[in-house]
């Protein structure tokens, strides 16, 4: 094979692309286990490290944006002393702990360092939310908290196409004060996230319920009472929405995640046409939060949570279909407190707060949350048994307390069912450890933004900017079919639930999956085009050894320090140790020694013999490394 292959030609690129398909089961026969790695070690307590380096690296490429040498080596001491359960749990805490990176922060810091304003008025400064976003995935050290915002954001989603969300204005909101500038309120919501992760799920959804980001982008802002004469009904989208993608979804489940049928055999949808109208007459009268106009159509603010106009909200009195009007609303069979009158604020808020409960404390909350989180976490098709221990932790904490995200994210990540995609076997003559993967049911395909932040963040990144920042630009959003705060829809960038087109060959479920079913988000958004272009994006990166994007101001380089790996290219006894430090940082110790063997053939037959080859033998190495399916699809 020639390096050129290796580089950019498309044989090697969709011979990849085609065997990840295979590798995930969705073309081709599926494996169930398949020897992976393997790491040499020098005597009995060397392997002990080499595993729990191993393990380690497993955790951290599911808790953060990506493992580091630093990361890994640290971690792998703790769990080396008190085992992995406590030294993962110590982590987690340890990272909660942490002051939280803020987006709305950052992306005004940077703006200060290019000397310019938030309201520039002039050259798009709502790029400056993807310039912070990129800097604290790459750079925060509250990585897990950031992580799980990036997982909430694919629940809650708002996407930048919402109204005046990239406007460059603030407006006066009354006694002197002003609003942010619009295109920072996205960043603000963002930050309201990233704040939840360690929260509790009710409150969270209130806040969700009552931002103003997300009442213009699911139109619960300025949603007005029926006039039933008039033939006006409230808006029913924020209505739908928060049952179907922020706590129900379509039919009932299990705690195990498994869907309920009746006695004829048909899934049993959580909601129906007459309770989406409810919450439509619930979710009435928002408003743009101001601090003296009482209209309500007062001007824009996207930094407050919304406030109520109360001659908006439906007062159970203004809205009937048939004769004699209803004196309450009805939620999941819970009826809500009655409205005075006059009515008072207040009171429409308590009323709000009491259908809030009633969502939130629906028993599908807990297994349909905690299932999107696994799979934004973890692996698509979580287990019944691990869907059951997670949902027990959401419905009760140990102490009581429902919805205890930060409870619910520590069963996720210290679950026996992550680590035990892998199988870490001791072996003699010599002696090394072998890394063994379960396959299918385990895996995942890496989002693109994980497989580009996990490469940067390994390869000991240094920026160019001033101020250190550590950037990439919007631009490459095609690349990847995907970008932080550009989903296409209130539906995320893919589906919980989508399958690749085309027959499962040889696939028979286990008993542990409940859909009876597989489920490859991700693959939503791999096409010939993303593939294509991902990876031609990867080779420039691997072949330059730097990233280099237009900012709002100049551009920012940020440079890979592989300088000890060079050293050790020069000769070509150390590709194995190269390797494996390349396996461990990117694909958690998964890849194959077919792999190993295919990439160090190719590169002593493209590099041996010239001068300088050994750069090109380290670039062309992590290139292939990077777009193998052992690193795509995750373990």
């Amino acid at each position: 094979m020639h390096r050129d292959q290796l580089r950019s030609g498309p044989t090697l690129r969709f011979a990849m692309l085609a065997v990840g398909l295979a590798a995930f089961g969705f073309v081709g026969p599926v494996f169930t286990t398949v020897s992976a790695g393997e790491f040499p070690a020098d005597n009995p307590r060397h392997l002990r490290l080499v595993k729990a380096k191993v393990q380690a690296a497993q955790f951290l490429s599911k808790a953060t944006f990506g493992c580091t040498e630093e990361s890994i080596d640290e971690l792998a001491e703790r769990i080396n002393q008190v085992g992995y359960k406590r030294a993962t749990t110590e982590w987690i805490d340890q990272q909660f702990d942490l002051p939280m990176s803020s987006h709305e922060d950052t992306a005004l810091d940077i703006i200060r360092v290019d000397g310019n304003e938030p309201d520039m008025q002039s050259g798009a400064p709502s790029q400056y939310r993807y310039q912070a976003w990129w800097h604290i995935a790459l750079t925060g050290e509250d990585q897990l908290r950031q992580r799980v915002a990036w997982a909430l954001s694919q629940i809650f989603v708002i996407g930048d196409s919402g109204e005046a969300f990239n406007n460059d204005d603030k407006r006066s909101k009354g006694n002197g004060e002003e609003t942010i500038v619009d295109w920072v309120g996205m960043s603000r919501y963002y930050d309201m996230l990233a704040q939840g992760a360690s929260g509790n799920y009710r409150d969270l959804l209130e806040d969700v319920t009552y931002n103003p980001c997300m009442g213009v982008w699911l139109s619960s802002l300025r949603n007005r009472k029926a006039n039933v004469a008039a033939g006006r009904f409230p808006d029913e989208n924020y209505a739908r929405e928060i049952m179907q993608l922020f706590s129900v979804g379509l039919y009932e489940m299990h705690p195990d995640g498994r869907l309920k049928t009746n006695d004829d055999g048909e899934l049993i949808p959580t909601y129906d046409n007459t309770q989406i109208k409810e919450l439509g007459r619930l979710f009435t009268g928002f408003k743009y939060s101001h601090n003296t106009s009482t209209s309500f159509y007062a001007g824009r603010n996207y930094g407050d949570p919304m406030a109520i106009h109360i001659q908006e909200h439906d007062n159970n009195f203004d809205y009937s279909e048939e004769a004699g009007a209803p004196n309450s609303k009805t939620v999941f069979g819970t009826v809500l407190p009655p409205l005075p009158s006059p009515l008072t604020e207040q009171a429409v808020r308590d009323e709000i707060g009491a259908g809030l409960d009633a969502i939130a404390n629906h028993p599908n909350v807990a297994p349909f949350i905690c299932r999107l989180l696994i799979q934004r976490l973890v692996k698509s098709n979580p287990s019944r048994a691990y869907m059951s221990r997670v949902t027990r932790v959401f419905n009760d904490n140990g102490q009581g307390q429902r919805g205890d995200l930060r409870a619910v994210v520590t069963a996720i990540l210290t679950d026996p069912e992550l680590y035990r995609s892998q199988r870490l076997v001791r072996r003699t003559g010599p002696l090394r450890l072998e890394v063994v993967t379960r396959g299918t049911e385990y895996s995942r395909l890496r989002e693109p933004i994980n497989r580009v932040t996990s490469l940067i963040r390994a390869v000991r990144p240094t920026s160019d900017y001033a101020g250190g920042y550590m950037m990439l630009s919007s631009s490459i959003t095609d690349d990847l079919g995907q970008m932080p705060f550009r989903s296409p829809s209130v539906f995320n960038y893919y589906l919980p639930d989508y399958q690749p087109p085309g027959d499962l060959i040889g696939y028979q479920p286990s008993r542990r999956n409940p859909y009876d079913s597989l489920f490859a988000p991700e693959f939503q958004i791999l096409n010939a085009v993303t593939a294509n272009r991902m990876l031609n994006r990867l080779r420039t990166y691997c072949r330059n050894r730097y990233t280099q994007h237009g900012m709002r101001k100049g551009s920012c380089r940020i440079t890979f320090h592989l300088e000890p790996e060079i050293e050790l290219a020069q000769d070509l006894d150390n590709m194995d140790e190269i390797l494996q430090r390349f396996d461990l940082w990117l694909c958690n110790g998964t890849l194959s020694e077919e792999t190993k063997t295919s990439i160090k053939n190719a590169v002593i037959a493209e590099t041996e013999g010239r001068d300088y080859a050994y750069v090109d033998r380290l670039e062309i190495m992590l290139n292939a490394v990077l777009v193998s399916p052992d690193c795509a699809i995750e373990q």
